[in-house]
């Protein structure tokens, strides 16, 4: 009966004190959020299909592009140092739970000293051994409300490496687009030179026979000539895309030739097709959103760390020892040391200081909620501006690749008329000045769609699943820590 009793008054002690126990500020979880902003459904209208946004980078159907996203996420020297922050936020948050628990230390002494004051004179040989005991009991919850705040810096570190992740990924492919672009820009150059040259040569030849003018021959000169000068400026671009590749991938610019990427390829084709997702989805997806999330967490548990200074702090010790003494010529005496102290201690004047310092944990948890809310205001801009782009890129590339075709039509036309004399050599210039137009307009609409793409997958957070309502449940801080 007395241990039922016992037992009885152990749990209502444990009750009330979890009842005293200060609670983190309260606030709104992630989903809940996430309604009150993200609108029913998107603006701009995109085909829909079931494309995987992990791994999007293998949508292009491009294999060099696809091996060097994974090269530069496995090797990456930022990534790496990311990793190792979200080591030691975890590692922080070991050392606040370990706050909670009481302390065991061990200590020996051993000593051998002259004794001046009688009885007697002479040498002292003492010795002994101990246990020392210590325990912060947390009875109003400051530090549980530590261990959530850690708990959340953790997470928010983690959503920073998903976010450099997804950031790089998406600036590895665009640099790879780039490079594509430029080595085609380089080939259209080199196609419209040839075409110039035989134009000039054509110029040359006709003046031999008093079919064409010396003004002929210097317009086809300078045609040609300033379309050699962009030749140099365009292979430094590579070159530059080339080594911003290779430092994406942990490499120096001198070895971006084990990417096998100095071959001139086309540009990747992204596919027409967004992923099918509602906003509330793209936003719970987004690193960027969760790292927002993760702040307020933190400021929340902070604003209950803060309250917790108000209410007095207690602290334990025991500590149980033996310590052997042998005076000279005297036996050896043994005596047990124990001691057993119980202090708390609360504030009672701090000039404000305490006050303060809760204002200021308030209100940088309402600023953190500030910019949560414009991160996801920003980040449904950043998809419905992609969409966008994707739709309308999409019709420009089909739309000049129709005008490429009339003016390369053309430029055969006035040629053969330039040859028989029935078109004047002003044609002929125009036309080629037309067709190397649509065909850098044609390529850079290309790059332009397919950045588009790399840029959409990446407002919509792709590379990383997000966590389901129930995980993000979990990883808010709630009364789970602070009420144990």
């Amino acid at each position: 009966m007395k241990s039922i009793v016992a037992k009885a008054l152990a749990v209502a002690a444990a009750m009330t004190l979890a009842a005293c126990a200060v609670q983190p500020a309260t606030h709104a979880d992630l989903p809940l959020t996430v309604k009150t902003v993200a609108p029913d459904a998107w603006s701009v209208d995109a085909p829909k299909d079931t494309v995987d946004a992990n791994a999007w980078w293998s949508q292009f159907g491009d294999p060099t592009m696809h091996r060097l996203v994974d090269i530069v996420l496995g090797d990456n020297l930022d990534v790496k140092a990311a990793v190792e922050r979200v080591k030691q936020a975890q590692d922080i948050t070991k050392q606040q739970r370990a706050a909670l628990a009481p302390q065991l230390d061990a200590g020996a002494t051993a000593a051998y000293e002259r004794q001046n004051t009688p009885p007697p004179l002479g040498y002292v040989k003492k010795a002994g051994v101990g246990l020392t005991a210590s325990w912060q009991p947390d009875v109003f919850g400051g530090e549980r409300l530590a261990v959530l705040a850690a708990q959340a810096q953790a997470t928010g570190r983690q959503s920073a490496l998903n976010e450099l992740r997804l950031a790089l990924a998406a600036n590895t492919a665009a640099a790879y687009i780039d490079l594509r672009w430029a080595q085609a820009q380089l080939q259209i150059i080199n196609d419209n030179e040839q075409i110039r040259s035989r134009a000039l040569k054509l110029t040359q030849e006709r003046l031999q026979y008093g079919l064409s003018t010396q003004l002929d021959v210097a317009r086809a000169q300078n045609q040609l000539q300033d379309l050699q000068a962009q030749t140099p400026k365009i292979r430094s671009d590579i070159q530059h895309d080339m080594s911003l590749i290779a430092v994406y991938a942990g490499r120096t610019p001198e070895s971006v030739g084990s990417l096998l990427i100095d071959e001139a390829r086309p540009i990747p084709v992204p596919a027409q097709s967004v992923p099918q997702t509602l906003p509330s989805e793209a936003l719970l997806r987004r690193p960027d959103v969760r790292t927002a999330y993760a702040t307020v967490e933190q400021r929340a548990a902070e604003v209950g760390v803060a309250r917790a200074d108000r209410y007095p702090k207690f602290r334990l010790s025991l500590s149980d020892g033996i310590l052997a003494s042998s005076y000279l010529g005297m036996p050896t005496l043994t005596d047990n040391l124990f001691s057993a102290a119980l202090s708390a201690t609360s504030p009672i004047f701090n000039a404000g200081r305490i006050t303060a310092h809760i204002d200021e944990n308030e209100s940088r948890m309402r600023e953190s909620q500030l910019g949560l809310q414009q991160t996801m205001l920003n980040a449904l801009k950043d998809i419905e501006d992609t969409r966008s782009d994707l739709v309308n890129g999409d019709a420009q590339v089909a739309k000049l690749a129709g005008a490429l075709d009339a003016s390369g039509h053309a430029l055969r036309l006035s040629n053969e008329l330039y040859k028989g004399g029935a078109s004047s050599f002003l044609d002929v210039l125009a036309a080629q000045e037309a067709y190397l137009r649509d065909a850098e307009s044609l390529n850079q609409a290309k790059r332009e769609h397919a950045q588009a793409a790399v840029a959409l997958y990446r407002s919509l957070g792709g590379g990383w699943d997000a966590p389901a309502d129930g995980d993000i449940a979990k990883t808010r801080p709630s009364t789970d820590v602070a009420a144990n």
